[in-house]
């Protein structure tokens, strides 16, 4: 069931602004209190600095000192017309408002208005008359001022006060310069709002471009979807970006990847690329074939492959993702196909083996009815006869040569059956003379897989090169202990020299001369039918896996045998019997010198001739 789209979340614009918003209210009442503490403390410190210099001026200090000790009344004219001179003249250089001059007693020496001269100031002058410096807001006669008082010192001692020096600014003055540094402080606010407002709607654009518009919640249902569905499946799944990254694998393609060994181009994501999986970083290596696959994959369709990895064959499936019309990158699916086509190999030696179990039945009974027949009769004699002759030739008559040879029952069905199947198609199946494998098998279905299909292969190539019923393909079989050997030899066309070492490649035929390589595949297509010949394109590349897994190998010995003319095949598994009297060791340690030349020199010519091929794997 698909889930509704539902649109990119505005919620998460309005969320932005919000911030920017608040953000910016706060940063603004912050470094307004910080500008107006600051014009303040510039104010004040400039009217204290002014009173301070004009407090130890020496005019001024011997007119206060002068008139504190006489402390005439009305003033004299002389010495209020110099103060007066003085403090205009800094008024007017400094800037100041306002200048203050009085005596210990607090009367004005000097004042903007002449008329308050020679009166009592109206604020207190006690901090500054008792020595001490301050600054204040108070409101006096020029209206609210910020006002720094300073003391004078007399001229004769430097330690008697004798008057005060008051400064004052106004304090319209001051909110004149507060007001100034808010609207700075504002304007550069609504500039950053303005900013944010586009950088956030730019951002929001690029949100729904990268997210193809799916909002917030979706985008988490996704995700966990994702998670869930990732550790559910049994396939493994790589998934790229636009530019050819991997971005994520789970845990089942990280398994089946972890024997690969990079190329010089596939970088391992834990240093350059992360691939995250379902629940980690991964540190999987992608091999060269898998980014060419989503490299070459098609615009529509699925470009399918199988590569071959270690002892493992991967179904590869490569999928080009669009959304909206925009490629968002691609999605590679692994499918391990080695247990399978190991399954259906061993079923159709299994079918095979109940083939010919079911013709034996049917020559066994039909021996069954003979003898109640001579029983019925009366023939006593001729039943016993007769029974006695199959006890000692066996039961039943089978079409291949020396199989007595054989004491394994899954070696002798399976021969059996594939002689009968050989036989259909005009192929006689031999088991040479030479030849002698006691013991039990104890894994017949990867003995009989690997047999079978060097077999199989073997009547494919006989049928192909030879005319009706003329056909040959001979089995060799040695035991040495628990060692099985084995050799397959047909009378088909063998194997060219420049083909030797590529028999062995997955999805390489000698009947089409060509492999599933790439190049010769279609998008979308397998190469079933590579050919019908050593290998059918898989079955020898999955007969080496299989005997290497075991312990074994399998190789080529001999691309056109001196006698039949075809290709020779060797099979060597270590552990592959359990001999009937694990005491007993004369006949099975005498399997290989018994065997004469011929099989011996046909191993030995197999290790020599071709042994690197086997050692590629």
């Amino acid at each position: 069931m698909t889930r509704p789209r539902r649109p990119f979340s505005r919620r998460v614009l309005l969320s932005q602004l919000a911030v920017i918003i608040i953000t910016l209210a706060l940063v603004t009442a912050a470094f307004s209190w910080v500008g107006a503490q600051t014009v303040t403390e510039v104010t004040e410190t400039k009217a204290l600095a002014t009173a301070r210099t004009l407090a130890i001026d020496p005019d001024v200090r011997a007119a206060a000192t002068e008139v504190s000790a006489t402390h005439e009344d009305p003033l004299d004219p002389e010495v209020v017309a110099a103060m007066v001179s003085i403090t205009d003249d800094l008024r007017d250089r400094s800037g100041i408002d306002f200048v203050v001059i009085t005596d210990d007693r607090g009367i004005r020496l000097t004042h903007p208005d002449r008329s308050n001269i020679g009166k009592h100031v109206s604020t207190s002058p006690d901090e500054a008359l008792a020595g001490r410096e301050n600054i204040s807001h108070e409101r006096g006669t020029l209206g609210e001022t910020v006002r720094a008082k300073v003391p004078i010192y007399s001229s004769e001692d430097e330690k008697t006060v004798v008057g005060q020096v008051s400064v004052g600014i106004y304090a319209s003055v001051l909110d004149a310069d507060l007001r100034r540094e808010l609207l700075i402080l504002g304007s550069v606010a609504v500039l950053a709002l303005a900013i944010g407002v586009v950088a956030s709607l730019m951002l929001g654009r690029r949100l729904r471009r990268e997210t193809l518009g799916i909002g917030p919640e979706e985008l988490a249902e996704m995700a966990r979807d994702q998670g869930a569905v990732l550790r559910g499946l049994d396939d493994g799944i790589l998934a790229f970006s636009s530019t050819g990254e991997l971005t994520l694998s789970n845990a089942m393609a990280d398994e089946l990847l972890a024997g690969a060994v990079p190329s010089a181009e596939a970088t391992p994501s834990a240093e350059a690329t992360p691939a995250v999986t379902a629940e980690a970083t991964s540190s999987v290596a992608v091999p060269a074939e898998i980014e060419t696959m989503m490299a070459e994959a098609p615009e529509q369709g699925a470009l399918r492959r199988r590569i071959t990895l270690g002892d493992r064959i991967l179904l590869a499936t490569a999928v080009r993702v669009q959304r909206g019309g925009v490629a968002v990158g691609g999605v590679v699916t692994l499918r391990d196909e080695t247990q399978m086509l190991t399954m259906a190999r061993q079923l159709e030696s299994v079918t095979a083996m109940a083939q010919a179990l079911r013709t034996q039945r049917h020559e066994f009974a039909n021996s069954l009815h003979t003898v109640l027949g001579l029983v019925d009769t009366g023939a006593t004699d001729e039943a016993r006869s007769y029974l006695s002759k199959i006890l000692g030739a066996g039961p039943i008559t089978t079409p291949v040569e020396d199989i007595d040879l054989v004491s394994d029952p899954y070696l002798r069905a399976l021969i059996e059956a594939k002689a009968t199947t050989a036989a259909e198609v005009g192929v006689a199946l031999l088991v040479t003379p030479d030849s002698l494998a006691l013991g039990q098998v104890r894994d017949p279905e990867a003995v009989t897989l690997i047999l079978g299909n060097l077999i199989d292969n073997a009547v494919r190539a006989a049928v192909r090169a030879a005319a009706p019923d003329e056909g040959r393909v001979t089995v060799e079989l040695l035991s040495s202990g628990p060692e099985l050997h084995a050799v397959v030899t047909d009378t088909g066309s063998g194997v060219d020299a420049d083909d030797e070492e590529r028999i062995f490649d997955e999805g390489f035929s000698t009947a089409s001369g060509r492999g599933s390589d790439p190049e010769h595949v279609r998008p979308g297509e397998f190469d079933h039918e590579a050919g019908a010949e050593h290998g059918h394109g898989i079955g020898l590349a999955l007969s080496r896996r299989v005997a290497h897994r075991h312990g074994g190998r399998v190789w080529l010995i001999d691309g056109h045998d001196p006698e039949l003319g075809g290709a020779s095949f060797g099979m060597l598994l270590p552990e592959a019997l359990d001999q009937d009297d694990p005491g007993e060791t004369g006949p099975a340690d005498t399997a290989v010198t018994e065997a004469g030349p011929t099989s011996t020199g046909a191993t030995d010519t197999g290790t020599n001739h071709t042994d690197s091929t086997d050692e590629e794997s």
